[in-house]
């Protein structure tokens, strides 16, 4: 069944592969295929580091943020919506399988991941924002599969259409981004998780896409343009979407979820970074 309150795809020898672990390595994947094809082009053969993370030492890359995504991801979750369970059932920290990651601490594992590599591998400023910037060129692809994951495992769902207003509710049953999520009940709901993958996803992966190659076509790449960019996007649109999700990470603090208030300091965050960039005017090619 393509919809299942199950969320094991299949079993090999008894060991339960799990739908949405098969689009995390989908994404993995396509992350791979993608910064492999921008290695091929060169475009950064100024930049040796650069360019052998996206050719010889493109599998060292991958892996590393594979780990950190799953690592900061797990512990995103435990810290910000645990609420306490895992101090008294510490052991199912590591139950990964059963589901339970967090974006934000995510994108924090991403920066982990890069800030390693930047130590071992002992890469200039220069090459850790434009290695950075081109990885945030992808990740919109690794969301939209993760979030078409989340889709088949009817979670992340939003609120009932009837709680909406009746202009707006008219609006996403226009445009199809209605589901009833079974697992859930049998209610008309929001389908946050299509929503989700075209803003987050697709128009995010099209809007740094045209950037990336803008900048590429003039040779002028701004520094971390890329990388504020999607803090500044993601964040809006995640920040907006939180008021139609109705799942357990939707706990309300100052008239806020708990993401909202993250999301609120990354826009701030995005907005100072670029107005410090911006009043310096350099271009990755002056530092």
């Amino acid at each position: 069944m393509f919809f299942s309150s199950k969320m094991v795809a299949f079993e090999i020898f008894g060991w339960s592969i799990y739908r949405y672990g098969i689009f995390y390595a989908m994404a993995f994947a396509l992350g791979y295929i993608v910064l492999g094809w921008i290695g091929k082009r060169k475009v950064f053969e100024t930049m040796p580091k650069v360019q052998y993370f996206l050719t010889e030492g493109l599998e060292d890359l991958i892996l590393s943020i594979a780990l950190w995504v799953i690592v900061g991801g797990r512990l995103g979750h435990v810290l910000i919506y645990g609420e306490g369970y895992y101090f008294e059932h510490w052991r199912d920290i590591f139950k990964i399988r059963e589901g339970g990651m967090s974006f934000i601490g995510g994108i924090l594992g991403v920066v982990s991941s890069v800030g390693i590599l930047f130590w071992i591998k002992k890469l200039t400023w220069k090459d850790f924002l434009t290695l950075f910037d081109v990885i945030l060129l992808v990740v919109p692809l690794g969301i939209f599969l993760g979030r078409f994951g989340n889709f088949l495992n009817q979670e992340l769902y939003g609120i009932p259409v009837e709680d909406l207003p009746v202009w707006l509710g008219q609006v996403f049953r226009t445009f199809h981004l209605v589901h009833v999520y079974p697992k859930v009940d049998q209610i008309l709901r929001v389908n946050t998780n299509f929503l989700s993958m075209i803003f987050e996803g697709i128009m995010i992966f099209v809007a740094q896409t045209l950037v990336f190659v803008r900048q590429i076509k003039k040779k002028e790449r701004k520094v971390w343009l890329l990388a504020t960019n999607f803090l500044l996007f993601y964040s809006v649109v995640r920040f907006v979407f939180e008021y139609v999700r109705a799942d357990s990470q939707m706990e309300i603090i100052g008239g806020m979820s708990k993401s909202q208030w993250f999301f609120v300091v990354f826009i701030v965050v995005a907005i100072f970074i670029r107005w410090k960039l911006g009043k310096k005017g350099k271009t990755i090619n002056e530092w």
